[in-house]
């Protein structure tokens, strides 16, 4: 359905009424945005919207549908955004590379001292430490972080990368 078509759309109807008549935009905005994988997921984004958007019109300010179709699209394009910026940040590992490493890691751990981990972490300067806990463990982005210490996230994102790969070699290095 065009937005051409839903010019009869009122955001004095009901939800329900609007929901049921753009079904077909939501089918449409989807398939412009090639979204063929978690279907049901996006269409429900798109409902979601749908809602917000009937909250939130003001018939004074323009054709309803127009402002249907821009709320549904913008926020499928939020969701796709989060998505992706997840599955950069994150790193599947199968459970057969999983267990060596942990497996090595016990090795090591016997081998050494049960802190080393620990004596590493406590040799970083401070900053160093705060990059890592709030990366690592309060989940925040590399803007984030850098709004907090104050730094450019390019700065953040260098110091983060560096410090990862120096403890990986004092951990890991061969003896």
């Amino acid at each position: 359905m065009s937005i051409q078509n839903d010019q009869n759309l009122s955001s004095t109807q009901s939800f329900e009424e609007i929901l049921e008549a753009v079904q077909p935009m939501i089918t449409t905005i989807l398939t412009q945005l090639h979204i063929y994988k978690d279907f049901d997921y996006y269409r429900h984004i798109a409902s979601i919207a749908v809602w917000r958007a009937w909250l939130k019109a003001d018939p004074a300010k323009g054709q309803f549908s127009a402002y249907l179709y821009s709320w549904i699209k913008g926020e499928i394009l939020n969701e796709l955004s989060k998505e992706k910026n997840y599955t950069e940040r994150m790193t599947v590992v199968d459970d057969e590379t999983l267990n060596y490493i942990l497996s090595e890691l016990e090795e090591r751990t016997n081998q050494k001292n049960p802190s080393s981990l620990e004596i590493m972490l406590s040799q970083l300067k401070q900053i160093e430490r705060k990059i890592l806990l709030l990366y690592y463990a309060e989940d925040y982005s590399d803007p984030e972080i850098a709004n907090a210490l104050g730094l450019s996230v390019a700065a953040i994102k260098k110091r983060r990368v560096r410090l990862v790969q120096r403890l990986k070699h004092q951990l890991f290095r061969v003896e």
